[in-house]
């Protein structure tokens, strides 16, 4: 390995899961996990910021090429983007260093044969000024240059937000969200007080809703204990609005992996948490081991319900989604994205309502979240249910979280009671 490459050959290992199919998350999970400490929050950094600023880096790209070129390599392209992140956005990395190091990693990963245009094409870019703020007026087409985004995607943000509210949710997703963690065994107030002691910097969310923190989450005490689990502001207070009035219930967690509201949702009550996949169902056992290992688990395909019709007090249903209140987390979600997939989505989603409806007893809740800000899987989609399942209604009014200044996520709520 050529001195410098590390993070770099483990930033475009990241990219080349994603291409690959793999999420994000998982991605970094498989491929930063052997280095050090500080090259793992590098190689971090520099894939999350070719996955947002994706756009932009491709056209710095494509204005410094020479001359027409036919289609390269997808290698060849995120060694690219790499380096010209680096010279875009990493002020700690001088110039010099960051073409170096990216050449030297196009040696390694592309062969000779592409280097000479990598050192030309990176060269080129380190003396040219960087216009990240494309000129014009703030339309749909110019937000999505400037903000790297679909242009179909800003377009509908811009017809159901306006324009203020889209550049928000633009900025929101261009942002390196915090890390947040919510208590989980131990109250808020211990979890406070171990944060303090072991020096660890933190932060009370705006919210209220649990602590940002700055540490490698396995170093946080209490993690070994259950003391705490990561979960976004946001996402705890959507559980909070569909579960803090319930105490003894029986619940169910329909579709709980990785596990972080079922480990929350076990102070309410005795808890069954399944996932109709099995890798995710390993992560969400091995999640609940820690921090609540007395939550029932099953895998199970939410459609058709592990449960007797009429037993449950309350039926979680944290719907599989388009994720557009949560892109900070996932930079490639936005570029996964498409009209089919957020119709398959809303597909998914109401079958899932459908099948797990027969489990909520009498007077009981079926609770839906997402974190979308997508209406036909938020308000849309319960109105839907609600039409065709005349024995439910909504218990009050829904819970919608646009994405905030201080970096929480978005995401989406409502309960609806059975009939007695």
């Amino acid at each position: 390995m050529a001195a410098g490459t590390g993070p770099r050959e483990a930033a475009l290992g990241v990219l080349r899961a994603v291409r690959a199919g793999q999420h994000f998350n998982r991605a970094l999970d498989t491929t930063i996990t052997a280095l050090s400490e500080p090259d793992r929050r590098l190689a971090h950094e520099i894939a999350a910021g070719v996955l947002r600023e994706r756009a932009g880096l491709d056209s710095r790209i494509q204005t410094a090429l020479s001359k027409p070129k036919k289609r390269l390599p997808e290698d060849v392209r995120d060694v690219l983007r790499i380096g010209v992140y680096q010279l875009s956005y990493l002020d700690r990395v001088p110039s010099y260093a960051a073409v170096q190091s990216t050449v030297d990693l196009a040696r390694t990963e592309c062969g000779n044969k592409f280097v000479p245009l990598v050192n030309a094409v990176l060269r080129k870019v380190s003396t040219e000024p960087d216009e990240k703020t494309p000129r014009g007026p703030g339309t749909p087409t110019n937000l999505a240059a400037r903000f790297s985004h679909p242009q179909w995607l800003v377009e509908r943000w811009w017809t159901h937000y306006g324009a203020e509210k889209t550049e928000q949710l633009l900025r929101h997703n261009n942002s390196r969200p915090p890390l947040v963690i919510q208590p989980a065994r131990w109250t808020a107030d211990q979890l406070r007080s171990a944060l303090q002691t072991a020096g660890i910097e933190h932060a009370q969310c705006p919210s209220g809703f649990g602590f940002s923190v700055v540490a490698r989450v396995q170093a946080l005490p209490g993690y070994a204990e259950g003391g705490f689990i990561v979960q976004d502001s946001t996402q705890r207070q959507l559980l909070d609005f569909v579960a803090a009035p319930l105490s003894g219930a029986r619940v169910w967690d329909a579709c709980a992996a990785p596990g972080g509201k079922a480990a929350l949702l076990a102070a309410y009550g005795t808890v069954l948490a399944s996932d109709v996949s099995l890798g995710r169902m390993e992560r969400l056992r091995q999640n609940l081991k820690r921090t609540a290992p007395y939550v029932w688990k099953a895998a199970a395909d939410a459609r058709f319900a592990p449960v007797l019709a009429e037993t449950m007090d309350l039926v979680l249903v944290d719907a599989p989604c388009s994720a557009t209140g949560t892109m900070a987390r996932h930079p490639d979600a936005r570029w996964r994205l498409s009209l089919s997939r957020i119709d398959a989505m809303v597909r998914q989603q109401a079958d899932i309502l459908a099948g797990v409806a027969a489990a909520v007893k009498a007077r009981g809740l079926l609770a839906y979240l997402t974190c979308s800000m997508e209406p036909e899987e938020n308000e849309l989609q319960v109105d839907r249910f609600l039409e065709q399942h005349p024995d439910f209604e909504r218990d009050g009014g829904d819970l919608f979280v646009f994405p905030s200044t201080d970096g929480a996520d978005g995401g989406f709520a409502a309960r609806m009671r059975r009939a007695a």
